[in-house]
């Protein structure tokens, strides 16, 4: 999904103060390793909170199956719907995904006119266009439950492995001298 406005103030936790100010200390080859282990351990977690929240087949494949982690020195984000192609019935997860996350209003139905193979003019009954959709949630049905869910683990799990690396270098520094 596009870049939610979903942060996390440092302002209110020393502990992630802390950590920002180390990452701005750290060497290149450090910091390039610290967002490594970020993200390896971020990566499963996130995508396992978007697959439990995931109910539907077209939630599944839009938005959990494309959950992915980018971690630099100030930011760890947290994306969906932005890798992928069209499905096979016209579904762009990249452009649609509002319609699987939010759902719609109504499940418009509509009278479909067809001619057959012969030039014989009929219509189908009617029919449910959004019928795969989910009705309407403001507050989401996958991506916003799993961000409100991981966000705490996640800025638990960066602070403690910033400070585990940290600690290691720290050791292999004074194993040496």
């Amino acid at each position: 999904m596009p870049a939610s406005g979903l942060r996390i103030s440092v302002f209110n936790s020393a502990e992630l103060q802390g950590v920002i100010l180390m990452l701005r200390g750290l060497d290149r080859e450090l910091a390039k390793q610290l967002r490594r282990s970020i993200k390896s351990m971020a990566d499963p977690v996130w995508r396992d909170e978007m697959a439990q929240h995931a109910s539907t087949r077209l939630e599944a494949t839009a938005l959990a199956r494309t959950a992915r982690v980018a971690v630099s020195n100030q930011n760890v984000t947290l994306k969906a719907a932005q890798v992928g192609r069209t499905l096979k019935g016209g579904f762009d997860p990249k452009t649609d995904y509002h319609a699987a996350e939010f759902g719609v209003a109504g499940n418009r139905v509509e009278k479909v006119n067809a001619r057959s193979r012969r030039g014989k003019s009929y219509s189908y009954q009617r029919r449910a266009l959004h019928a795969p959709l989910r009705a309407r949630n403001s507050k989401g049905f996958v991506f916003y439950p799993s961000i409100a869910a991981i966000v705490p683990r996640i800025a638990s799990l960066t602070v403690q492995t910033a400070i585990r690396t940290f600690h290691e270098q720290l050791e292999k520094g004074a194993g040496n001298g």
